[in-house]
This record gives C-alpha cells, structure tokens and sequence, in this order.
C-alpha cells in the first residue's frame, strides 16, 4: 500500500512452529502443527481463494512445511504418529488404555485451549464434568465420555471457513455427543483433508499471483528469548528458566534488535 510520501506497506504473514517430533522416533510430542493447520492456516487460504483483489505475502518456515508434509503422508497412508489422530483412528472394539485416557486428557483439557474464544455447550459440560471429579480420578469415566471429549477437541479447533463447508461438522455439531467410532473416523478424514490440502492450496495461490510465498532460516530462534529468558513465562507462568539472567549477547543480536 502506497502512501503519498511514496511508502510501501507490506503486510507479511508468518506461519511457523518448531519441531515437534521425537528425533528418535518421529513420534508426535505436541499436536499445534496440524491444528493450527486445521483453524488459522485454513482459514487464511480461504480468505485469500475468496477474494482475488486480496494480495499478501506469506512466510511458511522449513520446519513447519516439513510437519505438513509428514502429516499428509502420514494420513495417506494411515500410518499415524500423531497420538490424537490415532485415537480417532482407534476401531470400534478397541478398548481405551490408561495412557491414552491420560493423553485425550492432557490435550484436551490444556489451559491453553481454554482460552480459545468460541465454545460449545457440549464440551463445556464435559470440562465441568472432569473438573467436579473428588481427586480427579477418572476411572468411574466411560470410554464414550473420552471419545466425546476428543471429538469435541477437534471440533473446536476446526476454522471457521471449515465449519460453514463441512456437512459433517454441522451434522457432529447436531449429534452433540455420544459419538460412534464411524463419527470419529468420518472427523479424522475432514482433518487429513484440510491438512493435506493446505501446501498445494498456497501453491495454488501463489501460481495465481494471489500470494508471494517467502520462507526463513530451518528453525528460526524465539526472538524475545534473546531479550529476556522471563518472556517464556507470559505463556507458561510456571515454566522452570536457565539459572542465566538472559542469553549472552542477545541484546545486540540483528534479529533482536529488530524487535527491541
């Protein structure tokens, strides 16, 4: 956007999350690679297909196309190493484990998610049920009330362009709860199809000259780390930081400096 002075505004879009597989296993420790996938990077490509005055620059990191790529060979050929995903892959007969319980538990219920804007009646009562627990035992809990919560999880992650294309989230949207393992699966192939789609849905854009696609350094570094180790802690208060009050020479780092 140019100014009378002859200034050009340029608003870029960054997208990037760090490495979430174990190095060891290429097990997924942390899911925000594919939900993000599933709400803000789907999101935006639709608003950029829907209207074609609408130019942007887009920054994807390596690190993060890397995920989006693992995760669309992971859902074609249903060799699953994302844990969420398996357990809405998990057949009808198959009964839930201890670890998985935890693990639907962990995910679903983070503090994180709760301070996502939009949510339902349904899950709201499923956060209540969980939380009036005495000693927050969980083994008077059905299998169903873990298949609720996790569909309910996903659910609530799905971006809003999604939501409103999707006859299948409003007809889980109607179901409410007492999902079936045909619900689950049904869920779990909308999520490999928004995730899947999401790289070629940028290409697309770009070939079109709707979006300049840019990209940084594998990995970049967490900038406001390099100004103060106790920046960590305005999203993790309880975060355990280094004993070093900041990092050596992080103040007078470029990629600092352009944030200070």
């Amino acid at each position: 956007m140019s100014g009378g002075d002859g200034l050009t505004l340029v608003l870029v879009w960054h997208m990037h999350q760090p490495e979430y597989r174990d190095p060891g296993t290429g097990e997924y420790r942390l899911p925000w690679a594919y939900l993000h996938a599933l709400k803000d990077y789907a999101d935006m490509a639709a608003h950029l297909e829907a209207h074609p005055r609408l130019r942007a620059v887009v920054n994807f990191t390596p690190v993060l196309l890397e995920q989006l790529e693992d995760y669309a060979r992971q859902f074609a050929s249903g060799e699953l190493r994302e844990p969420l995903l398996r357990l809405l892959a998990r057949p009808a007969a198959e009964p839930l484990g201890e670890a998985a319980r935890a693990t639907i538990l962990r995910r679903a219920l983070a503090p994180e998610h709760a301070r996502m804007q939009q949510s339902f009646p349904e899950f709201e009562a499923l956060r209540a049920l969980h939380a009036g627990l005495r000693g927050g035992g969980t083994h008077h809990l059905s299998d169903q009330y873990f298949d609720d919560l996790l569909v309910w999880h996903h659910l609530r992650w799905t971006g809003e362009t999604v939501r409103r294309a999707s006859s299948l989230f409003t007809r889980l949207l109607a179901t409410g709860t007492r999902f079936s393992a045909g619900d689950r699966h049904a869920l779990l192939a909308l999520v490999g199809e928004v995730v899947s789609a999401i790289v070629p849905r940028y290409r697309r854009l770009a070939a079109a000259g709707r979006v300049e696609l840019c990209t940084s350094p594998q990995a970049h570094p967490l900038a406001p780390l390099l100004l103060a180790f106790e920046s960590a802690r305005e999203a993790l208060p309880d975060l355990a930081l280094p004993q070093s009050i900041g990092y050596p020479g992080g103040h007078g780092r470029p990629d600092s400096r352009s944030i200070a």
